[in-house]
């Protein structure tokens, strides 16, 4: 007869299959899935380009910070199905710089554990993050574009991205100088 140790063996080796087995179906029916995500409105609401030091560094040099607010209406109802263990959701804003063709930026971001947490309505959100570029100037920037991204964590398989919900070009604001509303009155 076998010994207590090959039981043990055989058994853990079969459920471990049928636990591989069992966790590759669902990571492939959880793709075939529909999602269909739906974005009613992103847009900005205001901007303000203000001057300041990182907060992370003491010794930083001075630069200009991008602080914006904006809309938004989205429903991710249909990311969430039995293999959803989380949906990571977040807006970026994306722009032409002068040292790099293109840059991107995080400005707000969320985690929806659950379906019933899967609308959101946003007005009037003051971004998370504010923006600055590795220049240190901001202000006068053209075409700044947001857009909505996803990323779905399941509890077995891929992670899956997505995005979507692209505004128009919005052009951010010059660096109002100190006193530049009571200088320009006194001239």
């Amino acid at each position: 007869m076998h010994s207590i140790l090959t039981r043990f063996q055989n058994v853990f080796g079969f459920l471990t299959t049928v636990a591989f087995f069992v966790a590759s179906l669902v990571a492939i029916t959880s793709l075939l899935y529909p999602a269909d995500v739906k974005v009613g409105v992103i847009k900005t609401s205001d901007v303000k380009i203000a001057k300041g030091r990182a907060h992370q560094y003491y010794t930083s040099k001075v630069q200009e910070y991008a602080v914006l607010r904006f809309d938004l209406e989205a429903d991710l109802s249909s990311l969430f199905n039995w293999n959803t263990k989380q949906v990571f959701a977040y807006v970026s804003a994306s722009y032409p710089g002068s040292k790099y063709t293109t840059n991107e930026a995080v400005i707000w971001d969320t985690i929806l554990p659950s379906h019933s947490a899967s609308k959101l309505i946003l007005k009037n959100e003051r971004a998370k993050y504010s923006i600055n570029d590795i220049t240190g100037k901001f202000a006068g920037r053209e075409n700044v574009t947001l857009a909505f991204h996803w990323n779905v964590q399941p509890h077995v398989g891929r992670l899956t991205w997505g995005n979507v919900g692209i505004t128009e070009g919005v052009n951010f604001p010059q660096l109002e100088r100190a006193g530049g509303k009571k200088a320009a009155a006194a001239k």
